[in-house]
């Protein structure tokens, strides 16, 4: 980062992002000791923020959209300069006036006009005009009003998220708090209309981990423990409180996409106005009953009826063989699928016209290939077709059967969480590779695919016991 000084004589940090450039102060880093808080490390989330709103913008034009936490103003900003032919109708709001001040200086710092403002509180730095050495004055402004009338403009508000949500209807909200954001869900699909986009992105790990198990039932009504799927049971726990809240205001969603990388969970959710939808996504919130002797775990089913023993609906037996309790209920939790294949299909043609890092683009290919998850011999959509010559055998004795309507499994919801390979192979055997192991098991009947939220893991309708046996059965003996 390059440095300079502001007007004010305090001393200032540029950032340049995606072609958008920033003035930040020096701690712009601690979220608790600056109104300016800029994180390079989330640029993987303005991404696919921004990636998710270009592929809604191409439905509709004159989208109005509001980031409700701006900080540094980027992603407005983004917003205005990747869809400027699509005109969205920009609002970033802040709670903070310092940090609006500097939102604003950032807006017309990158050609954008900042609405309903007056033109005499503009000083001459902040409307393009700098001194040359001559003491002369160079202006950099559009050349005439009409000029000027032509630049996009955002507007830029100095308000609480809560009050602004509540005050005016946006179809595509982005809320990107310092750390829990359920307490604006409600405020958030008070107003939001139907089949607008709710983006939400959560930086509270210790709450959502299970690292703090109070916290957890205090903002998010669940409970959570450590556990190979942990990253998941985050997400689908973020979604049941979403659910709740989406609920309250007779409406429902249909989950587009869920990340998690680096520190930061995000989902993005479309919204389905009407009671029907808030009462089927309230049936999709469940519990997960968990094995923690061998990590298997199955979702508890939404019966009002008491069960006699839960632990008949786990497929292991270690309740059988061990002493005491093997199992723990968690959640509730979202049951449903965390991904919609098509619009992650029309957002990874989306960001080949936006300057995206190719992380970003590398993670939206393993989240089309988790929410494809093929079974049989058909092969994901980024995946190769080399290395398919594997041996036929049936001497699987957990082979999947498949029944006649198996062509529809293929249009079906991915299956629900994953498995670390690592952890369940064999000690006494070499594992093959994650690309045999996928083959593997679709030959064997199952859907599997790899996963973003573990790299060596992969997601697949097959119980746990079933995987062992794919896994004992292709691995080879370890020459000691």
């Amino acid at each position: 980062m390059a440095s300079c000084t502001s007007s004010g004589g305090e001393p200032m940090k540029v950032a340049v992002e995606m072609g958008v450039t920033l003035k930040v102060k020096e701690n712009h880093t601690t979220p608790e000791k600056t109104d300016t808080f800029y994180n390079p490390k989330m640029r993987m989330n303005r991404e696919m923020v921004l990636c998710a709103l270009a592929t809604m913008a191409e439905e509709k034009d004159q989208l109005r959209c509001l980031d409700a936490f701006g900080a540094t103003g980027i992603e407005g900003i983004l917003w205005s300069k990747y869809l400027r032919s699509k005109q969205p109708q920009v609002t970033i709001g802040d709670i903070k006036e310092e940090t609006v001040a500097l939102i604003k200086k950032n807006v017309r710092s990158n050609g954008f006009r900042v609405k309903n403002e007056e033109n005499s509180h503009v000083t001459e730095e902040e409307d393009g005009r700098v001194n040359n050495e001559e003491g002369s004055v160079e202006d950099n402004a559009p050349a005439d009003d009409a000029e000027a009338m032509k630049t996009p403009e955002i507007e830029v508000v100095c308000c609480d998220a809560n009050v602004l949500l509540h005050q005016r209807p946006f179809d595509f909200v982005h809320l990107d708090p310092y750390g829990c954001s359920v307490q604006y869900l409600d405020a958030a699909f008070r107003n939001v209309p139907k089949d607008g986009i709710v983006a939400i992105t959560s930086t509270d790990t210790s709450a959502v981990y299970g690292k703090c198990p109070n916290v957890t039932q205090r903002h998010y009504n669940g409970y959570i423990t450590r556990s190979e799927f942990m990253r998941e049971m985050a997400v689908r726990l973020i979604l049941a409180s979403v659910v709740r809240a989406a609920a309250r205001c007779n409406k429902g969603i249909d989950v587009l996409l869920s990340l998690v990388a680096e520190h930061f969970l995000l989902v993005v959710v479309r919204v389905l106005r009407g009671p029907s939808y808030a009462d089927a996504c309230l049936e999709r919130v469940q519990g997960v009953i968990h094995c923690q002797l061998c990590q298997e775990r199955v979702f508890q089913p939404n019966d009002k009826m008491l069960n006699k023993n839960n632990y008949t609906f786990l497929p292991c037996s270690c309740h059988v063989g061990a002493p005491g309790k093997t199992a723990v209920l968690l959640g509730p939790v979202w049951s449903g699928p965390v991904f919609n294949l098509e619009f992650l299909k029309r957002m990874f043609s989306t960001c080949r016209g936006l300057l995206v890092s190719p992380m970003t683009r590398n993670h939206l290919k393993t989240m089309i290939q988790e929410a494809e998850c093929p079974a049989g011999k058909s092969e994901g959509m980024f995946e190769d077709d080399s290395d398919n010559n594997c041996q036929q055998t049936n001497q699987n004795p957990c082979k999947k059967i498949k029944t006649d309507g198996g062509d529809k499994e293929e249009s079906q919801p991915h299956p629900a969480f994953y498995y670390n390979i690592h952890r369940h192979c064999a000690k006494s055997k070499d594992s093959p590779k994650m690309q045999k192991v996928l083959q593997y098991m679709r030959k064997e009947g199952y859907r599997a695919s790899r996963t973003h939220f573990d790299p060596i893991a992969i997601r697949t309708d097959a119980n746990l016991l079933q995987l062992k046996a794919v896994l004992q059965k292709y691995s080879s003996q370890t020459v000691t």
